[in-house]
């Protein structure tokens, strides 16, 4: 990853070169947002202008080749929260306003064709058992595929918005790696949201559950900053403690397997932890002053 960032930063045309190529391929699609991210992280505005321009152009092919804006908006949403981190150097203020972004993408666009979508949720209650384990009747099953597909497009959101907070701290990581060793994990480490953040969470899922269905979209987008300060938290009593990083490697590995029910658990951790700010207490004291006292 490291010759990839160098290669980049040795001259525009080479980054300019390597974000359309990686835009092109789906897969790499998110190696883009990290090149565009770098490039306005450290050059600034005027050179991630520049790339965003060419890189916008396989977004553009997506959007009217096979009607698919999602690179395009992702791309358009990584410069604008490089311009951000770039000027804030705050990351709980950058991961705010993403979920802004994709709050109201979530609730005013929807991913999938209506027959595409449609079909997925009769397969899940259909085919899944829902209609028989829960003995539904036909207006309840109307409700719940009218919630289901509200949550649909909020997980899909949340999936976009996921990736591009990838992109950005891959960029970030890659600064750091070239310009400033090891500031990206001190970053990263003492990343934590504010208690009201945990708070407008509560408060979105009690009025979900008493039939605010507007906001269905909004739950999974508002679980993706307190998943990635769960993340950090993980990370930084591993460094506070000196653990071996063994553990952070069981980590993600256990999240490929089991990333619904530790997802949970990470969210629920960095809920606590915006509260108790568990960094804070879990580090060691300062080294006594050996010159207090003295005459």
């Amino acid at each position: 990853m490291r010759f990839l960032a160098e290669f980049v930063m040795k001259s525009r045309s080479r980054a300019i070169g390597s974000a359309v190529a990686a835009a092109f391929i789906p897969v790499l699609s998110l190696l883009s947002g990290a090149i565009l991210a770098l490039v306005w992280l450290r050059m600034g505005r005027r050179e991630g202008l520049l790339v965003l321009f060419w890189v916008s152009l396989p977004g553009v092919y997506y959007l009217f080749a096979q009607n698919s804006p999602d690179v395009l908006l992702s791309l358009l949403a990584t410069a604008l929260l490089a311009e951000l981190l770039r000027r804030t150097q705050s990351w709980p203020q950058l991961l705010l306003s993403g979920v802004a972004l994709a709050g109201m993408v979530a609730i005013g666009f929807q991913w999938l064709p209506n027959e595409i979508q449609d079909e997925f949720i009769r397969l899940l209650i259909n085919e899944g058992g829902l209609v028989n384990y829960a003995e539904l009747s036909s207006a309840d099953q109307e409700r719940l595929s009218v919630m289901m597909g509200l949550l649909l497009n909020g997980v899909i959101t949340a999936v976009q918005l996921l990736l591009i907070y990838v992109s950005l701290f891959l960029a970030r990581w890659w600064q750091a790696t070239l310009y400033n060793p090891g500031g990206f994990q001190e970053e990263f480490h003492n990343l934590r949201m504010p208690l009201w953040y945990s708070g407008a969470l509560l408060a979105a899922l009690l009025m979900v559950s008493f039939g605010v269905q507007v906001l269905l979209p909004l739950l999974p987008v508002l679980v993706v900053p307190l998943l990635i300060s769960g993340l950090s938290l993980m990370h930084g009593i591993v460094a506070i403690k000196q653990y071996n990083s063994f553990w952070l490697g069981m980590l993600y590995v256990l999240l490929l397997f089991a990333l619904p029910y530790l997802s949970v658990l990470l969210v629920l951790i960095a809920m606590a932890d915006s509260l108790m700010n568990f960094r804070h207490r879990l580090a060691p004291p300062p080294p006594p002053n050996d010159g207090d006292g003295e005459a």
